[in-house]
């Protein structure tokens, strides 16, 4: 399937692994969605969210990362599509893979923050219908121009043209991913010591998760 540029290597349902995840329902733990382009100190906030709140913070970048290290059928697919920038890494792989890494955490876990979820609209769409209801969205942004500069500072090797576009393309995925759930979105504006910017977080989830009778505290 060709869908805007990308070559979706497509996962039938009948191939998909089927995952009991009544257990992730019936603990009703809180579930953020951390999104943000390169640069706006995401995975540093994630790691400040985890640490403070005992959340579990799961990368998702990460998961497919290591998935694609692995010697799997699925581990081979996906390091196809991540050596090949036309072809995509299907959604339902990605949501299969954080429902294993989910279930492996859920009878310890007081939460999770899942780092740089969703990218698409039907990642967001199958993992509340698969997995939970989320219960807020946290959108970290800067101004572009100091997103890229704290990008070539951590990867001096990238030309800015090539970041900006990185950012662009960050940014319009994930508006279109989140659009259905704008409701819960807090955007927060990351300039500020990391921990100035935890804070402006953390008063946006106490408010959003008061409303579900939770609170981070």
């Amino acid at each position: 399937m060709f869908i805007q540029g990308y070559l979706y290597l497509t996962v039938s349902n009948e191939q998909r692994t089927q995952y009991d995840m009544s257990i992730v329902k019936k603990r009703n733990l809180p579930i953020i969605w951390l999104v943000g382009p390169p640069g706006s100190g995401r995975t540093t906030q994630a790691n400040i969210l985890s640490e403070n709140l005992g959340y579990d913070a799961i990368s998702t970048a990460q998961l497919i990362r290591n998935e694609a290290n692995s010697q799997t059928e699925r581990g081979q697919a996906i390091k196809e599509n991540l050596d090949d920038k036309t072809k995509r890494i299907p959604d339902t792989m990605i949501i299969d893979i954080i429902k294993e890494e989910i279930l492996k955490r859920v009878n310890e876990a007081r939460g999770f923050i899942l780092n740089g979820f969703p990218r698409t609209s039907k990642q967001a769409l199958l993992f509340v219908k698969e997995v939970k209801d989320v219960d807020a969205v946290i959108y970290l942004y800067s101004e572009t121009y100091k997103m890229i500069s704290r990008v070539q500072e951590k990867k001096g090797d990238i030309d800015e043209e090539t970041i900006k576009n990185e950012i662009f393309k960050y940014v319009n995925e994930v508006k279109e991913g989140t659009a259905k759930f704008s409701a819960k979105v807090e955007k927060v504006y990351t300039d500020g010591a990391p921990e100035e910017v935890f804070n402006k977080i953390e008063s946006a989830l106490n408010l959003r998760l008061k409303h579900y009778n939770r609170t981070v505290i």
